[in-house]
Formats: structure tokens, sequence, C-alpha cells
């Protein structure tokens, strides 16, 4: 029976794509998400800079909405922050650990904060990213603060992604001239509050 020949030109690749290639589409599609907003990011982008054929990125992940899904459920840093049952006071500083981002030039400066703020107005990646939020950051916070007061936890992060989105896309110049301890204790001090009931009756 004759055997299927594999051309010689996807005799290197082919082996990639049974082993590695849903990493390697995975770290192109952190990279690119981001970088630029979910709705400007096409299949075609993240194959390009995978390096292997449209038609694997839809055999490995179905969708573009499957991609975004998980590149944002493999960035690491946001599963380590209730690791260990901590208390809110320590919840928050990890919490605020998230929010000093850098160019995502490279796989390892990569955050969830830079795919929630690059796509979070466009409407196909906003249930993804609701659920991402509802999962990963606001049951953990309520939680490590012993209470299921989930407003608070929603009201304490959208300061975060609005700290983050005012430094990260706006730059104003006054504010990144305050030095980033002093930047990190205001916005501890800032979702603390957030968190904690009001006094009295």
């Amino acid at each position: 029976m004759p055997r299927n020949v594999t051309p010689a030109s996807d005799i290197a690749r082919a082996p990639v794509q049974t082993t590695s290639g849903k990493e390697r589409i995975l770290n192109a599609a952190m990279l690119l998400f981001a970088r630029m907003p979910y709705s400007d990011t096409s299949l075609r982008d993240i194959a390009a800079a995978a390096e292997v054929d449209v038609a694997y990125v839809h055999r490995a992940f179905g969708s573009k909405a499957e991609i975004f899904r998980h590149a944002l459920l493999a960035l690491g840093p946001i599963d380590d922050i209730a690791t260990g049952q901590p208390d809110g006071a320590t919840m928050i500083r990890r919490i605020c650990n998230l929010a000093f981002l850098r160019n995502p030039r490279k796989l390892e400066d990569v955050r969830p904060l830079h795919l929630l703020i690059q796509s979070s107005l466009c409407s196909e990646a906003r249930t993804i990213i609701a659920g991402f939020i509802e999962a990963s950051l606001a049951i953990p916070l309520s939680r490590a603060f012993g209470h299921s007061d989930m407003g608070r936890a929603h009201f304490a992060l959208s300061l975060l992604s609005g700290f983050v989105t005012h430094r990260a896309v706006l730059c104003p110049q006054d504010l990144v001239s305050i030095p980033e301890e002093d930047q990190y204790h205001m916005l501890e001090m800032a979702l603390l509050n957030a968190m904690m009931p009001p006094d009295g009756p």
C-alpha cells in the first residue's frame, strides 16, 4: 500500500506541529494580543507569527476566541495570587504586582492585564474577559477578605483596570514621573479601602 509522502518543505515543520505547535501558537497569540486589540488580530497574523499554516491553527483551536481564552489561561501569574490561602492584604499586594506592566516585546513580559486592556472593548472578547476576571480575580479577592461581596471586588478591580489602562496606554508624564514605589503604595491603599466594609452601622 503506498504511503503518504510528506513534502520536503514540510518535513522540518511536521514534528514541531505534533509536539509543540500549539505552544508556539499560544506564545505568538500572547504577544500579539498583548500589543493589539482582539479585533485587529487575525488567525493569519497568529499563524504567521507562530510559523505554522492557518489550517493548523484552525485544527488546533477551532477559533480565534478559543485561542484568546487559552492565551489568558496560559499566563501563569494570575494563578499565583490565591496560592496558600492568603489574607486580604496579601492578596491586594499580589494583585498590585500585576499592575506594573512592561513593554510586551518578549513573551516573559506579557501579563494577563496586557490582553485585558487591549481587548476589553471588543464585543467578541468581552464575555471571555468577564469570565476570566470573575473566576481568576474577583472570586479569589472576595474570599481573601472573608466575605462574598462580589460588588466590592469588582469595584476594586475597576480601580485596578483604570490605573493600568491610564498608565500603560495613555502614559501621562505626570503619572509616569511618580516613583513606581509610590504608585504601588497608592494603588495598594485604594484597593484595600475598596475592599474594606464601611465603619459604623
